[in-house]
């Protein structure tokens, strides 16, 4: 085999695997969000397994193609797109994605009021199935967390609410019986499908555009003042994703 065929299948093995990698991961996102995939398949096996080594491989072996390929680089430059620049891409994402998530708390849910915690009804705990999260009135932290990810030591044992108290001030209860017709255009807003409504209470569903991860949404109001609870089906860390949800349903109300 002469060098020229050692380097084509390498320009080739390099383009196969740096493509490969985001590939993977799209097909991840996209599959369990049509359903075709389970969130923990898509997830656990895919993306954080699959599509993370195939980034490290891809990344390796771009660089090793752009090693070689120094001095022409202006033949090789397809390639070093194609190998490199793909997979080195999504391995950045991996790592931004594993900081952030090092940085949060691992909480799924957000609430503004855990004096007075929001349940849900019978029809949204059948909509949310068997396999989701319990919806509690006091949620707590396990303290074993740190095993998963020593980073989450300083949560371990922690209630949710002192938790959702010091990482999301902005959840923060609305101070007046806001009409369920407001609470509904907010919600709708906010891409949240309104499952259930009455004068005094409102609830719904967002599911996000890749993965299919789905939480649930309930409002609550009052005289003087009007609530909300946003809780992650499944998932382990909803990555702020509850915190910024009621964030925005909250600055919409306030207007």
């Amino acid at each position: 085999m002469t060098s020229t065929d050692r380097s084509s299948i390498l320009l080739w093995s390099a383009a196969a695997v740096g493509v490969a990698a985001p590939l993977v991961v799209l097909i991840a996102a996209m599959g369990s969000d049509i359903g075709w995939i389970s969130l923990e398949t898509a997830i656990s096996f895919l993306t954080l397994g699959l599509g993370w080594w195939l980034s490290i491989l891809g990344t390796g072996l771009g660089l090793v193609v752009a090693a070689l390929s120094i001095r022409r680089l202006g033949r090789a430059w397809p390639w070093l797109l194609v190998g490199l620049v793909f997979p080195a891409l999504t391995l950045g994402g991996f790592i931004w994605m594993k900081a952030r998530a090092d940085a949060l708390p691992p909480v799924h849910e957000t609430a503004t009021d855990w004096s007075e915690p929001l349940g849900i009804s019978s029809t949204l705990q059948i909509a949310r199935g068997s396999a989701s999260w319990p919806v509690t009135a006091d949620p707590t932290i396990s303290g074993a967390i740190a095993d998963i990810r020593p980073a989450w030591a300083q949560w371990a044992g922690r209630s949710v609410s002192d938790i959702n108290a010091e990482t999301c001030p902005q959840a923060q209860t609305v101070g007046r019986l806001v009409p369920s017709e407001e609470v509904i255009a907010a919600l709708e807003a906010e891409g949240v499908q309104v499952l259930g409504e009455s004068p005094w209470r409102v609830e719904g569903t967002q599911t996000s555009n890749f993965y299919g991860r789905a939480r649930d949404v309930v409002v609550r109001m009052n005289p003087g003042a009007t609530d909300l609870r946003v809780v992650e089906r499944v998932g382990l860390i909803d990555m702020g994703d509850t915190c910024g949800l009621a964030a925005r349903i909250v600055a919409r109300l306030s207007r």
